[in-house]
C-alpha cells in the first residue's frame, strides 16, 4: 500500500494486520482520484469506514484542506492515525472519529459554506453500502458536496437508490457508485 500521488507520493503505508480490513486496491484508488480530480482541492474529505486511512491520506496528499476519518473499529483508527503520522500530516488537518457509519451520517452536518467530498468503503457482502447511499439521498444534506463515492463488491451490487442519480464504475472485484454534481 502506498500513496499514489501528491506531496506524499510513493510513501508506504502500514498494512492492516490479518484480513479484517480490506484496503482499496491501488488500481481502484488511482481510478477514483482520477475521477475526483480537482474536486478535492481545498475540500473537507470524509473517509467513512476508513480502515487504514489510505483514501483520506491520498486526498490530503492531493490538496484536501482537511480529512475526517470515521470507523467503528479502534484498530482501524489506530492504523489510520499511525499512517497519518508516517506521512507527516499536520495538526489540524485531520480528525479521527470512532462511530458506526450510519450513526455518524445521521448526526454529521458539514460546516455552512464548506465544500466536501465523502468516500465510503464499507465491508463487502453487507447491506451497509446501500444504507449509506440511502442516507445520502436527501438533497438538503448535500449542500456543498463536490462528490459522493461508495465502494462495494462487484458481485453483490444491489439496486441503487434513485436519488441522487448514481453512476457505477467497475474495477475487478470493486464497484464504485458515484454521484458527481455539476462543477461550477
Amino acid at each position: 500500500m502506498r500513496v499514489v500521488a501528491g506531496r506524499w507520493r510513493g510513501r508506504r503505508l502500514l498494512p492492516p494486520p490479518g484480513d479484517a480490513i480490506r484496503p482499496t486496491a491501488d488500481r481502484v484508488k488511482e481510478a477514483l482520484f482520477s475521477i475526483l480530480g480537482d474536486r478535492i482541492d481545498g475540500a473537507v474529505f470524509v473517509d467513512l469506514c476508513c480502515g487504514t486511512g489510505a483514501l483520506g491520506i491520498e486526498a490530503l496528499s492531493r490538496g484536501a484542506a482537511r480529512a475526517i476519518f470515521v470507523d467503528e473499529a479502534r484498530t482501524s483508527l489506530s492504523l489510520a492515525g499511525a499512517n497519518l503520522e508516517r506521512c507527516g500530516a499536520g495538526p489540524g488537518t485531520w480528525v479521527l472519529e470512532r462511530s458506526e457509519a450510519l450513526a455518524w451520517l445521521d448526526r454529521w452536518r458539514p460546516e455552512p459554506g464548506s465544500s466536501w467530498v465523502l468516500v465510503a468503503d464499507p465491508p463487502y457482502r453487507t447491506e451497509l453500502a446501500r444504507h449509506i447511499m440511502e442516507r445520502l439521498g436527501d438533497p438538503e444534506r448535500r449542500a456543498g458536496c463536490r462528490a459522493l463515492v461508495v465502494e462495494q463488491g462487484s458481485g453483490g451490487t444491489a439496486a441503487l437508490p434513485p436519488d441522487p442519480p448514481w453512476q457505477l464504475r467497475r474495477y475487478g472485484q470493486a464497484t464504485l457508485a458515484l454521484w458527481l454534481p455539476p462543477e461550477d
